[in-house]
């Protein structure tokens, strides 16, 4: 068998294994672009198998190279990134919602959820959290609300945390918590971190410069091993919507 017949069934191996990952994952976790776009990268893969030497082919494949250099670029960026580390003398910090599998927290979220919570007993137990995200359609309560019942579980005050329940994307999380933000401490000047996974750090980072938050830190959490997959191909779209158009 020759190289190029090893290549086609390779990317035919490849391409199935997205598939089947992009629709089983869609069973274990809310339904989101990320499964479609392993199913879609998987067709991809798996159509070289079948593609007939001719110029549409030489097309096709030049464009899938383009696009895979892109992302692999977006991959390097995000991976690369090094946000500024909260140190502890935050006045807020904002913990962005991520998805609720009917009324039980994700393990992303938890994740986000319990940096937060070593950040209070650690560093600065006098902060106050705004804990940010609506409520998605497979959701059975707002992020907001699942993050708050985790907080309070682990002892935080009430009176510590402020609920933002009308987020839908990480732009939304910082627009609204920064109008909490800035009636609760009446319109003067407070520092503020945020909490994210790794994987996330890098876009949240620009979204919150590009809605008025200045020097703003960064709680990192690691991203759960069985997530990380679905989390950056998601993230490498997000991010190349945040290049293209500002958001």
């Amino acid at each position: 068998m020759n190289l190029k017949k090893l290549i086609k069934l390779f990317l035919l191996a490849f391409g199935l294994a997205m598939i089947l990952l992009g629709i089983l994952s869609a069973f274990f976790a809310n339904i989101s672009a990320a499964n479609f776009i392993l199913i879609f990268i998987g067709i991809v893969s798996a159509s070289f198998r079948f593609l007939p030497s001719n110029k549409f082919t030489r097309f096709y494949t030049g464009g899938v190279i383009a696009a895979a250099i892109i992302f692999l670029c977006i991959i390097y960026t995000i991976v690369s990134f090094k946000p500024q580390s909260a140190d502890g003398s935050e006045d807020a910090v904002i913990v962005l919602g991520c998805a609720v599998i009917g009324s039980r927290p994700s393990n992303t979220m938890y994740a986000r959820t319990y940096s937060a919570i070593r950040y209070y007993y650690s560093q600065n137990s006098d902060t106050v959290f705004v804990v940010s995200g609506g409520r998605g359609p497979q959701e059975d309560m707002t992020e907001a609300k699942a993050m708050q019942k985790l907080l309070l579980d682990a002892g935080i005050p009430q009176s510590q945390i402020l609920l933002e329940e009308q987020a839908t994307s990480t732009s939304e999380n910082f627009i609204y918590s920064k109008k909490i933000l800035d009636e609760y401490f009446k319109n003067k000047p407070y520092s503020a971190a945020f909490v994210t996974n790794d994987f996330h750090c890098y876009r949240a980072g620009e979204l919150a410069k590009l809605h008025g938050f200045k020097n703003v830190r960064c709680i990192s959490a690691k991203t759960p091993k069985g997530a990380i997959l679905l989390c950056y191909v998601r993230e490498v779209l997000a991010v190349l919507k945040l290049w293209i158009l500002k958001n």
